[in-house]
């Protein structure tokens, strides 16, 4: 199963009702066609329901291409600083990316058993191009405990 149909069986992936739209090579866009349930009291998508959009694109763009590895870790969020923008209104996307050598460097770490932390940029942006949310993402990647 490749990086798109494999996150396309996330459970919050599911709940939050989005759709992976490109995973791999680093980078991640993952879609939201806002539903009732997205919107705030003023219409436009909950920042809550942006950040999450955000936080899969993030560790999408991290772990897409090692996916083998990463069912042998597990993923975190250590640290975020979000920016938003402008209001959230119809498709947004959220387009995370990755440096290629900060990957690969990412990769060796985790076979070789070792915990790593990679930064993730996000950028949220709506239909018409308009940058609704900003995100820096510092994400804990760690092998899994034999016990677990």
């Amino acid at each position: 199963m490749d990086a798109v149909g494999h996150f396309t069986q996330q459970g919050f992936i599911q709940f939050l009702a989005i759709e992976p739209v490109e995973a791999g090579g680093g980078k991640a866009v993952i879609r939201l066609t806002p539903k009732s349930e997205h919107l705030n009291h003023n219409g436009t998508v909950n920042a809550a329901v942006l950040y999450g959009l955000a936080e899969v694109a993030g560790a999408g763009a991290a772990v897409a291409d090692m996916l083998e590895v990463a069912a042998q870790s597990y993923t975190v969020v250590k640290n975020a600083t979000i920016e938003y923008l402008a209001p959230g209104r119809g498709v947004l996307e959220a387009t995370g990316l990755v440096d290629t050598a900060a990957l690969k460097g990412a990769k060796k770490a985790l076979l070789a058993r070792t915990a790593v932390e990679v930064d993730v940029p996000v950028s949220v942006t709506d239909s018409q191009g308009t940058e609704v949310a900003r995100v820096a993402f510092t994400l804990a990647l760690k092998p899994r405990r034999e016990s677990e």
